[in-house]
């Protein structure tokens, strides 16, 4: 698992061309990526299958964090690095991430050109964990493989599982199960995925009995709530981390307080993601009125 001699083979062909590229190509695992692509399908596009898509991918990011403290395997040696990478190695976060949601979104369409822009783009963006040094090729393969079984078994449940929940019910469920991710996997990203989807459920399904906005709109409407809106979720991202870490400021270093801060700023995100952003467009009247 830490044999480095695919990493610098790999790298013998390094050039400063290659470099740029392959640092542009690992930015669409980032977590920045998804969170632009995945609201901006929420508010544009379709909210239900936005939800949907989006809890797959939380659930996937989870699985990834989970595995990873599990095993707490280092990451190549620094030396092979050609970005600054924290965290452990196995399984690829990165990797598992690009198959996982690109994967998914290819068997929603159900073409062949999605599955081969798919390869491509997860077999790109694997590759150049590789490159950067940031990561073995056991640690490549073992994320690709838990995204391909996570889509299959997702796919699968969301359509033969089909649950009728009043408002409460619907609440107490979502509760549930963030908490119970919470008790299997207290660190890592835990605390901003469960808080992320926590406000996510209930924003969703508030927004859906209270507000209900239209996701269509004129062309211009759709470049403004797309504006308006990454940039508030932008702003909250950075603006919240250093109010919240002072709000639960711990002198002794508690990991416990970092972690709950961690959950409050995802939380307000995912509530602006979900109901405040469409209360926000549906106020300014940015939707075609029928």
């Amino acid at each position: 698992m830490t044999d480095t001699s695919f990493i610098t083979w790999i790298q013998q062909f390094s050039s400063p061309l290659l470099d740029i590229f392959f640092k542009a190509v690992t930015f669409m695992g980032n977590a920045e990526y998804y969170i632009l692509i995945i609201p901006l399908l929420f508010w544009l596009y379709d909210k239900k299958f936005a939800l949907r898509f989006g809890v797959f991918f939380i659930c996937n990011a989870w699985l990834n964090s989970f595995i990873k403290d599990i095993f707490q395997v280092t990451r190549p040696p620094i030396e092979l690095h050609k970005i600054q990478q924290g965290g452990y190695s196995f399984p690829s976060g990165h990797a598992q991430g690009s198959t996982g949601f690109w994967g998914y979104l290819a068997v929603q369409v159900k073409r062949p050109w999605a599955y081969i822009v798919a390869a491509i783009l997860c077999s790109l963006v694997a590759f150049s964990r590789v490159y950067l040094g940031v990561h073995f090729p056991l640690d490549i393969l073992a994320g690709i493989l838990i995204a391909i079984v996570w889509i299959v078994i997702y796919d699968f449940i969301t359509r033969k599982v089909k649950l009728k929940l009043n408002l409460w019910q619907w609440f107490l469920a979502s509760l549930a199960l963030c908490a119970l991710l919470l008790l299997l996997h207290p660190g890592g990203d835990s605390p901003l995925l469960a808080g992320f989807l926590l406000s996510s459920l209930w924003g969703y399904r508030l927004e859906t009995d209270l507000v209900n906005f239209n996701v269509k709109g004129y062309w211009w409407q759709n470049v403004i709530k797309a504006l308006l809106g990454t940039a508030v979720l932008f702003g909250l991202h950075s603006g919240l981390k250093p109010i919240l870490l002072t709000l639960f400021n711990n002198p002794a270093g508690d990991t416990a307080f970092y972690y709950a801060a961690t959950f409050c700023r995802y939380f307000i995100m995912g509530l602006w993601v979900s109901l405040l952003a469409p209360l926000s467009f549906k106020a300014l009247g940015l939707y075609k009125k029928e």
